[in-house]
């Protein structure tokens, strides 16, 4: 049975000198005007669920204004374990702890896997490639812990790398650290590519289900297609390197290609289009996770009503909600039919931030 969040409570973190909520379901509504602090409930939700923040803060970035320190407090039970987790903020680092006793990211990374859902996803279609490898890395993460450590590997090595060739250090030391990112590299590669060969059918079957039929292809295409290694590449593109200081081989050069009928998503798909993509993402993820983990994620639907329309909306509620535990940001309570409505625990945040909850 899945882990699901019975209570979260914040100090001192982003808007909120505290926040308690409890008791909490199936499904949760957040509800209240726009910049009220719904958004920073959702985030402090997926820092203890992917142990991630799709803001990308940093530590110090979390404390509220004049604080020195910030925490955020989770209880979770499957019905047999009750878990109490926490994550301090201080000092510009983050610890987390479990039951009392502090915890490495990387062993918590699955414990309780989430997906989040926000306006900013659209830039799955429309943005830049490192937008959709980081989705699928993301994923990725959270259902295998040797993808996550393969991953903060490489991360490591390309700073380093992209740090010698910005300071022109001799091609000897450059040399010495591409075979090992050639071997990190490609084993990330590999993961990426395996994940995503997973999730394609499910993404197609989704996105075919709410398109009513239109055919839509996804690719990974390497940056050393065509050649056989990016340690091979590396050398044939070294002048430009050189020119240019930074790496330009490698998996964090890769392509994630959504085609629908053939034409590139990117420049030809209908703002309708690009939406039914990321939602059938979105879908592929959780069916992914239930998958490969036998549990359901959590997932954060942050402002996501009133980009889409009605039939999408229908779609995710009919898709994505069933006996999955779901956190909803909104400023207008009527997106959600009465049915919604009559099982949702609606939590007006403006009321808390008054005290008059």
């Amino acid at each position: 049975m899945s882990l699901r969040i019975k209570e979260i409570a914040l100090t001192d973190f982003r808007s909120y000198d505290h926040l308690s909520l409890k008791d909490l379901d199936d499904l949760t509504i957040l509800y209240g005007p726009n910049a009220i602090g719904k958004t920073n409930v959702i985030e402090a939700i997926q820092l203890m669920t992917a142990l991630t923040s799709f803001r990308k803060a940093t530590a110090a970035e979390l404390v509220q204004c004049g604080k020195d320190r910030a925490r955020i407090y989770a209880q979770v039970s499957d019905g047999n374990r009750l878990l109490d987790l926490e994550l301090l903020f201080e000092e510009g680092h983050r610890r987390y702890q479990m039951n009392g006793k502090p915890r490495s990211v990387k062993s918590l990374k699955g414990l309780i896997p989430s997906i989040k859902f926000s306006p900013e996803d659209l830039n799955l279609v429309k943005g830049s490639d490192s937008y959709r490898r980081q989705e699928i890395d993301l994923i990725g993460s959270q259902v295998n812990a040797n993808y996550y450590q393969i991953m903060k590997d490489f991360e490591k090595i390309l700073r380093h790398r992209n740090k010698l060739l910005k300071e022109e250090a001799p091609d000897s030391l450059v040399d010495s650290l591409t075979d090992v990112f050639e071997k990190v590299g490609t084993q990330l590669a590999a993961y990426r590519t395996a994940l995503l060969t997973r999730m394609t059918p499910y993404i197609i079957n989704a996105y075919e289900n709410i398109s009513h039929g239109e055919s839509l292809q996804v690719t990974y295409i390497s940056s050393w297609e065509g050649s056989p290694s990016i340690g091979a590449k590396l050398t044939e593109v070294r002048d430009q390197e050189r020119a240019r200081k930074v790496t330009v081989i490698g998996p964090q050069r890769d392509h994630i290609l959504f085609q629908i009928n053939g034409m590139d998503s990117v420049s030809f798909a209908s703002q309708g289009q690009q939406r039914s993509i990321v939602l059938a993402v979105k879908m592929a993820e959780v069916q992914l996770i239930e998958e490969m983990m036998d549990q359901k994620p959590i997932l954060l639907l942050d402002d996501v009503m009133s980009e889409l329309d009605a039939s999408r909306r229908a779609a995710m509620v009919n898709k994505l909600l069933p006996e999955t535990q779901t956190f909803i940001t909104t400023a207008n309570l009527d997106y959600f039919d009465s049915g919604i409505i009559k099982k949702a625990r609606i939590i007006d945040i403006e009321k808390i931030r008054l005290g008059k909850y």
